[in-house]
């Protein structure tokens, strides 16, 4: 039996040809490919031996530099460093307690001085006695020592007239540490 004509001319057409993506991500990825295979080569053959020879040259160098610095040279600066590191810590670890007396100045009402002065730095106190000439003076000088933020603690001791002046007794708390900081800090 024959096929019918109709059969045969659409066995003899190519079936038609329908958009997809499949070819484009065919070539999409050959592309990602060649560009990974390329990158990846031209590290290995290209920039890893320009590493390593910049890394022998550096070595080379080191090396010599090494060869001209002799023995004594390397104790002597050894010996600096170790001396620099020890008084980086010992500063670290000092107690700047002439910094109170820039600390006083700033602090200072005009009406207002002192005649007792006893700092002790363990306990980060400092006793005062002062004079004023009004009891408003006095009163001012101790709302300014309340009002700084290193004092921790103000205690008076006593507020008495005496010979037309008012005199007054105070042991201000400063904050922990505040006598081992830097006059810069």
């Amino acid at each position: 039996m024959a096929l019918p004509q109709k059969v045969i001319e659409q066995l003899g057409r190519e079936p038609p040809k329908t958009p997809g993506w499949s070819g484009q991500l065919l070539i999409f990825s050959s592309t990602v490919l060649f560009i990974s295979l390329f990158v990846y080569f031209g590290l290995v053959y290209g920039y890893e031996p320009y590493l390593s020879s910049s890394v022998k040259k550096l070595q080379d160098q080191i090396q010599s530099f090494s060869q001209q610095i002799t023995v004594e040279e390397r104790a002597e600066l050894a010996n600096f460093y170790s001396q620099l590191t020890n008084l980086k810590l010992l500063l670290a670890n000092h107690v700047f307690s002439s910094q109170i007396f820039a600390w006083l100045e700033k602090n200072t009402q005009a009406n207002v001085y002192y005649d007792k002065f006893d700092i002790n730095i363990t306990n980060n106190q400092l006793l005062l006695g002062g004079i004023g000439k009004t009891m408003e003076d006095v009163d001012q000088q101790l709302a300014v020592f309340e009002s700084q933020p290193e004092v921790q603690g103000l205690s008076v001791s006593n507020i008495s007239f005496i010979n037309s002046v008012w005199r007054f007794g105070v042991t201000l708390q400063f904050k922990s540490g505040y006598f081992n900081r830097s006059p810069g800090q």
